[in-house]
């Protein structure tokens, strides 16, 4: 299980680096500077492996426009990056990715609960393309137990998580239960419920010993 440190700004990569963090996501999507010469410099120094993500707003980020805006947004930090994610409606964008060594996060977000037949269907989908990225906003107890459980069961490699603040908790448990990161912020929380990386260390790395 990896610990990855959300970043809303470049600058806040050595501050990742510094908390402990595995891997360091860039979230290009809350980021309007651009590859200025500063933040190449930061990149170029960087000795943690980059995650590039811009997240629409269908699935709570800040990202509005076309797949062409999208590829353009990514292409300049290509680079400097081991992964990318992808949502269902950019996958047609991983082969070129893969065949510039990167590795691609299939990612899922939805603002409710699934059923278990609809996760599995999902991850299912998302797998033919990269490593399955699932998030579910839980609405109950039930439901972060049911999430735990398909976690648990489900082929891995996969990765699990949760929209909002109020079962954060669960984001803690589901590493516990097999998913392979837990995304945490440095800097400034990249969104809400995340936990800071030192503070999941200090609940999770007794659990996982």
């Amino acid at each position: 299980m990896q610990f990855v440190a959300s970043v809303i700004d470049p600058r806040y990569i050595p501050v990742a680096r510094e908390a402990g963090a595995d891997l360091v996501e860039l979230r290009l999507d809350r980021f309007s500077g651009g590859l200025t010469g500063e933040t190449a410099t930061i990149l170029e120094k960087n000795t943690l492996p980059l995650i590039l993500t811009v997240r629409s707003r269908q699935e709570g980020g800040g990202f509005s426009g076309s797949p062409d805006e999208l590829r353009r947004a990514i292409d300049p930090f290509l680079p400097y990056a081991s992964f990318v994610d992808l949502e269902q409606q950019f996958a047609g964008f991983a082969p070129g990715i893969k065949r510039l060594k990167k590795t691609i996060i299939a990612s899922f977000h939805h603002d409710g609960m699934l059923s278990g037949k609809a996760l599995e269907a999902t991850a299912s989908v998302l797998r033919q393309y990269g490593i399955p990225k699932i998030v579910v906003k839980p609405g109950t107890l039930e439901d972060v137990l049911a999430f735990c459980s398909f976690t648990s069961h489900t082929k891995k490699p996969v990765i699990t998580s949760i929209m909002g603040g109020e079962f954060r908790f669960a984001r803690i448990l589901l590493p516990i239960f097999g998913s392979s990161m837990i995304f945490c912020y440095a800097g400034i929380p990249a969104a809400e419920g995340q936990f800071t990386v030192p503070e999941a260390r200090q609940i999770l790395t007794p659990l996982l010993a």
